[in-house]
């Protein structure tokens, strides 16, 4: 397979992002609220149900273990579909249970390798992450896939890559900055005087997340497009900021148009 670099510039890649969400800013907010809700909410239930119990952080932990992955599956599935231009449903958030059993081993290989890396030294373990961070992508796109042939793909994706995505991630980091700032200032109180109230807060707290964290995803989706050679820049045009969908050309996004493969919705096979 052809190794593909991605050279366009964390700007532009964003500016992708800010174009496929636009018009559908609303369903991706609902749709990460749900997301956050089905992670933490369950949890948060546990430890007030339980809380000075032994067993309260062990509940809760089991649970946020249990459906970690396939709701990663889901995210990432309803995010694919929002920047491929496919019909958006807020159910596709739970397609990952469908694939329970793979999702759990692809997340537990994930997390196996980078432990091992991070054993070693924090550095190799940090390029460890970004080296298999495109794994649910691929499992998405093919579901025949092994956990392990998963990572694999993933791995040989991000060959060279590893520091541009490391660079996109970092240029949210004043968006980040200014969505915690909500949540330190209800949780960390709460933290100190109602310690079995604080994973309900830090939800509350996370609402400017519910905006952020698809903006970012669909920025990941379409550096993973590029990354895999589906989305290839041509030519140059800084004046517009539309994306054609009917045969997937993204055109005139900041400084680069670009073309790729058609994706026909649906094609998330079973």
């Amino acid at each position: 397979m052809n190794q593909n670099i991605v050279w366009e510039s964390c700007r532009n890649i964003r500016a992708l992002a800010r174009v496929a969400l636009r018009g559908k800013w609303k369903i991706a907010a609902v749709a990460t609220a749900i997301y956050f809700v089905a992670l933490m909410v369950p949890a948060a239930i546990l430890n007030m149900l339980f809380y000075g119990k032994a067993n309260a952080e062990v509940l809760s932990n089991l649970y946020t273990f249990l459906v970690t992955a396939p709701f990663t599956v889901g995210y990432t599935i309803f995010c694919i579909n929002l920047f491929r231009g496919n019909a958006l449903e807020i159910a596709q958030i739970f397609y990952g249970f469908e694939r329970f059993f793979k999702a759990m081993g692809l997340y537990l290989l994930m997390c196996l390798f980078i432990l091992l890396w991070t054993i070693l030294f924090i550095v190799p373990g940090i390029i460890a992450a970004y080296r298999y961070s495109q794994a649910f992508l691929v499992m998405v796109d093919y579901p025949e896939y092994s956990p392990m042939e998963c990572l694999a793909e993933s791995k040989r994706i991000m060959k060279g890559n590893k520091m541009k995505f490391f660079l996109l991630s970092l240029s949210f980091i004043g968006w980040a900055i200014l969505a915690a700032i909500p949540m330190m200032i209800v949780v960390t109180p709460t933290a100190l005087n109602a310690p079995q109230w604080s994973d309900l807060v830090t939800l509350i707290g996370s609402i400017p997340y519910f905006w952020l964290t698809p903006y970012l995803t669909v920025a990941g989706v379409a550096f993973y497009e590029m990354a895999s050679g589906r989305l290839k820049p041509e030519v140059i045009d800084v004046q517009g900021s539309e994306i054609h969908r009917g045969d997937f050309v993204p055109q005139q996004v900041e400084s680069s148009e670009y073309s790729g493969q058609s994706f026909a919705e649906g094609e998330r096979s079973e």
